[in-house]
C-alpha cells in the first residue's frame, strides 16, 4: 500500500454508498433533465379568456409539439387542435445558441406589464429544469439577448 493511503477515508458503509449515488445521478438528472429525451425547451403560455393556455415541446432536432389546454372551455376552444411537428419546423439551433448564452433563464428579469383582460397572457420559456419570467414583458431596457429570445419565442408562436 501506499504512503498516503488512508484506510479510514474508504471505510463507508453499504447505505451511505447508494445513498451517495443516488444523490449523484439525481442531481445529474436535475441539471440537465431535458438532455436525456431530445427536449431543448418548453415554451408555455398561459391563455386568455379568449383563448386556452398551450404548451410547446420544442426538440434539439427542430421538432416540436403543441399541446392546449382547454380545460372548461372545451367547447368554446374546439378549434384549438393539437398538433406535432417533423424535424427542422423550429429554428432549435438560433434557440439553443440564445438559451447557451443565457445558462439561467431565471435571470431574465422579471418585469409586471400592463394586459388586456381578454387578450392578456404570459408566456415562459423553461430551459434546464429552469423556467423564466413573462417573455412578453421584457423592454428596450432589458439586455438585448434577453429581447433577442422574446423576439424569437414570439416569431415561433406565431408560426404555430
Amino acid at each position: 500500500m501506499s504512503k498516503y493511503h488512508d484506510e479510514s477515508a474508504l471505510q463507508v458503509n453499504p447505505l451511505q454508498y447508494r445513498l451517495l449515488r443516488i444523490l449523484v445521478m439525481a442531481r445529474s438528472i436535475s441539471r440537465h433533465p431535458q438532455d436525456t429525451n431530445g427536449v431543448l425547451a418548453v415554451i408555455t403560455n398561459s391563455g386568455s379568456t379568449n383563448a386556452p393556455g398551450s404548451t410547446l415541446t420544442i426538440n434539439k432536432d427542430g421538432s416540436g409539439t403543441l399541446t392546449f389546454q382547454k380545460g372548461a372551455g372545451e367547447e368554446r376552444f374546439r378549434r384549438y387542435v393539437n398538433k406535432t411537428f417533423p424535424p427542422g419546423t423550429f429554428d432549435s439551433s438560433q434557440l439553443e445558441k440564445i438559451l447557451t448564452q443565457i445558462e439561467d433563464v431565471e435571470t431574465i428579469p422579471k418585469h409586471n406589464c400592463i394586459k388586456s383582460i381578454s387578450f392578456g397572457s404570459i408566456t415562459t420559456i423553461t430551459y434546464q429544469g429552469k423556467t423564466s419570467g413573462d417573455l412578453s414583458c421584457l423592454s428596450v431596457e432589458d439586455a438585448k439577448i434577453f429581447q433577442d429570445l422574446k423576439n424569437l419565442v414570439q416569431s415561433i408562436n406565431t408560426h404555430v
